[in-house]
């Protein structure tokens, strides 16, 4: 069977390239959203990148708890029969399910709260699809709720990357906590 995941990831010792993998791409994530959280106070305009950027963060990270050590563990076919990634919902619902730990390598399904779903949906479909799927238009966003949902998906980001529990990822967890940490810090100051 092809794996979905593209094997480019070459020991390449050369300032020319720059090595991207699962867990380094959602590590990067995790640190431009906390830059802009800084930044989103004195720029307001910097939450649309707090917005992608936790998004991007939690959908790697995701990733990286349902690969374990098979990259297929991640993929579905489409209609052509070829493989892809799975979708943003399909690993967050993956995620929850306690029966895919033996499959993953994780010890603990997520568990996400009524808000934390509610912080999800605003993020992932009324936020991120609506910038990453731009329509000419001119569109205001309130931002006197968006701490409380960033919040959520920090917390959300701890449960994936350091509460599951997985076997398989590699990536710093001191880094994860302390960042999640600064985010949402830098959160309740803005409130």
């Amino acid at each position: 069977m092809m794996s979905c995941a593209v094997h480019l990831c070459l020991m390449i010792d050369s300032p020319k390239y720059v090595r991207f993998t699962e867990e380094s791409n959602a590590l990067d994530y995790l640190e431009k959203a906390v830059a802009f959280i800084n930044t989103a106070r004195a720029k307001p305009v910097d939450w649309k990148w707090v917005i992608l950027a936790i998004h991007g963060a939690l959908y790697g990270f995701m990733i990286c708890a349902l690969k374990g050590t098979d990259p297929d563990n991640v993929c579905t076919k489409n209609k052509a029969g070829k493989l892809k990634l799975i979708d943003f919902r399909e690993a967050l619902k993956r995620c929850q399910e306690s029966a895919r730990n033996h499959i993953s390598g994780f010890a603990k399904a997520l568990e996400v709260t009524e808000d934390q779903k509610r912080a999800l949906s605003y993020i992932h479909d009324e936020f991120r699809n609506q910038f990453v799927h731009y329509r000419a238009a001119c569109w205001s966003i309130g931002l006197d709720g968006m701490p409380e949902i960033i919040t959520h998906g920090l917390d959300v980001i701890r449960a994936v990357a350091l509460d599951m529990g997985n076997y398989y990822v590699h990536y710093d967890a001191q880094k994860v906590a302390s960042l999640v940490t600064e985010g949402i810090g830098a959160l309740l100051e803005a409130n």
